[in-house]
């Protein structure tokens, strides 16, 4: 199958597009509507996520046709496997320990802007942009109310802007296939 074959496909299935994007925008205020529910399923996506990467891990290490760190990944698999079926099972204990990546994410980043802004001649933009992000992520993994209302915010905003995008590429594609 060429790209041409597969461009023409898309644009004929344009309308997938549009109620995916429906989709998004509609779980998006869903979550911005009912915060609790939607912080506790992205907990249970969270141990879904890894679930799945731990199913997807073991097909590998059962397809994959050299035995080099064969064992490794086999191990790994099982340990995305174990982790998701407790995290789906322990939603809190999910979303601690998202919270507390996200947290430790931010908390990088703001370290790591803080120190670029020597690198950049002092840039006090960077050194400021770095220190509210570190303030932020603080803000993240010690107060667990400000790390879930931060959590379902900026994943119900994400949905939003992914569903208008995708809304748009379908009137892009149907536009296109006409």
């Amino acid at each position: 199958m060429n790209i041409e074959t597969t461009v023409d496909s898309k644009m004929r299935h344009w309308w997938i597009f549009l109620i995916r994007g429906l989709l998004f925008i509609a779980a998006g205020i869903y979550i911005l509507c009912s915060p609790a529910t939607g912080f506790i399923a992205l907990g249970f996506m969270f141990g879904l996520i890894i679930f799945v990467a731990g199913i997807a891990e073991l097909l590998r290490v059962y397809h994959a046709n050299s035995s080099r760190n064969r064992g490794w990944h086999l191990i790994l698999g099982i340990i995305d496997v174990v982790l998701g079926i407790i995290l789906m099972g322990h939603i809190m204990a999910s979303l601690a320990i998202l919270r507390i990546a996200i947290g430790i994410w931010f908390l990088l980043r703001g370290i790591s802007l803080f120190s670029f802004s020597g690198l950049a001649h002092r840039s006090w933009v960077l050194a400021v942009g770095g220190f509210i992000t570190i303030v932020f992520a603080m803000a993240i993994l010690f107060n667990p109310t400000f790390g879930s209302i931060t959590l379902v915010f900026w994943t119900a905003l994400a949905f939003i802007i992914s569903g208008l995008f995708n809304v748009v590429q379908a009137f892009w594609l149907k536009k296109a296939s006409l």
